[in-house]
């Protein structure tokens, strides 16, 4: 990162969207990892915790030789209770050692200053090691994208959209949530691999499939939006689209224009998957008497589901202060640059643009993508460290709305939260990064 700011209120917005991390490996193999990494070879923490358990096991060792004075028995007997609390001592190093690796390195790895004069040598403890750490690394491959330390990482960082590095061993499941104002917010769940395939096995599940599973999971009113999944009736796939049977009493507003909240979640929901478009059905039970049964194809009205119309993101923020990008569905473009464009204006919907009045810019579309030149150097310290962020991934998923890469030129600095702004920035895989309960 190229800031050192962080006040209260970028604090929140980390704990806010903070996911719920777990790590199944054991204490020992964690301990390996941490030994292994030449940045916590210092640290007089975690070499303390390492040699205490170390030395108490030699003593009583020679307490069985019977090569102690009486002197030193009387010391070992402690010791010995001592001896079977070595997870402990190895679960509190790994802890410790962790918290201080992710503070160092959110704070730009700046070095802090310890008294270490009395730290003691841990030659005996460098054969093994070694040993260890050769063959943790021998028997996973891929240790260094399952760390815990990278997850802490990712964490503490400022972005708010799932990008392609955030899917090592992973999918994403999309949804749209239905906010007070009656439109959707697009969310980006990722779900681990290994959750998948414990749910549905080896076959990869549907985009249907998924929705089935996942979406009674989330808690909706809790992130301040409308209880409005799973859709009620009945959803099924044929061929490649989707039918929603409704009941026929139903609160969907399924005949209005094409930004109403139902329409809005659909497309958020199952866009960008394997189906072209949703077939409404209304039910109608047979053997009516007032009325003869409904035929097939009779009512029925489509919606597509491959996006045609094109929309610029804003900042919403719900009921419980959280904060998401998202589209403002009301209205939509024909070009990217247009889009751009009107991302500085100011909405009264609910939706904040994340453009400060004062910054102005043109737009040009090239070959390679999209380039937003600022008219004026834009230094983004100048800015809340959250606010800069979200200006950067608006503007991203803006120009991946129309699939295309935007550069940001004119910038006074080369990098920000990890995104190279000499060059054209990734198209992300999704807005709001979300994890599953």
């Amino acid at each position: 990162m190229t800031h050192n700011q962080f006040d209260d209120d970028q604090l929140e917005h980390v704990l806010n969207n903070a996911p719920k991390l777990s790590d199944r490996r054991s204490k020992e193999e964690v301990l390996n990892r941490l030994l292994a990494d030449t940045r916590l070879q210092d640290n007089i923490h975690l070499q303390k915790a390492i040699q205490q358990p170390m030395d108490d096991e030699k003593i009583f060792k020679e307490q069985q030789q019977n090569s102690h004075t009486q002197q030193e028995s009387t010391k070992t007997a402690t010791i010995k209770k001592n001896v079977r609390k070595w997870p402990i001592f190895l679960s509190g190093a790994a802890v410790f050692a962790l918290t201080v690796l992710v503070g160092s390195m959110y704070m730009n790895n700046k070095e802090v200053n310890m008294d270490q004069a009395n730290a003691p040598d841990t030659s005996q403890y460098s054969t093994i090691q070694d040993n260890r750490a050769a063959k943790s690394f021998e028997n996973d491959d891929d240790i260094i994208e399952t760390d815990i330390v990278s997850k802490y990482s990712r964490m503490m960082s400022l972005r708010s959209s799932v990008y392609e590095e955030d899917l090592t061993n992973a999918v994403v499941f999309r949804i749209g949530l239905a906010n007070r104002d009656k439109k959707s917010v697009p969310m980006t769940y990722i779900i681990p691999n290994e959750r998948v395939a414990t749910d549905f096995g080896k076959k990869k599940p549907t985009t249907l499939q998924m929705y089935e599973k996942y979406a009674p999971q989330i808690d909706e009113e809790e992130k301040g939006f409308t209880n409005y999944h799973p859709y009620k009736g009945e959803l099924k796939e044929k061929d490649d689209k989707l039918v929603h049977v409704l009941p026929k009493e139903n609160d969907y507003d399924v005949a209005s224009a094409d930004n109403s909240e139902y329409v809005g979640t659909v497309q958020d929901t199952f866009s960008d998957s394997e189906y072209k478009d949703i077939e409404i059905e209304i039910e109608n039970p047979d053997d009516t008497a007032d009325e003869p049964p409904q035929k097939e194809g009779e009512q029925n009205q489509s919606i597509a589901l491959t996006r045609q119309n094109h929309s610029n993101y804003y900042l919403y923020k719900d009921e419980n202060g959280a904060e998401y990008l998202s589209p403002d569905s009301s209205k939509t473009y024909s070009t990217v640059t247009e889009a751009l464009i009107d991302m500085g204006n100011k909405k009264d919907d609910g939706y904040v643009p994340v453009v400060p009045e004062q910054v102005t810019y043109t737009v040009q579309e090239v070959a390679e993508g999209v380039v937003v030149t600022f008219n004026e150097p834009l230094d983004l310290t100048t800015m809340d460290a959250v606010r800069a962020t979200q200006l950067i991934e608006a503007m991203m998923l803006t120009a991946a709305s129309f699939d295309q890469q935007v550069r940001l030129d004119n910038v006074v600095q080369e990098s920000w939260e990890g995104f190279d702004l000499k060059n054209f920035l990734p198209k992300p895989v999704g807005a709001n990064k979300q994890y599953m309960p």
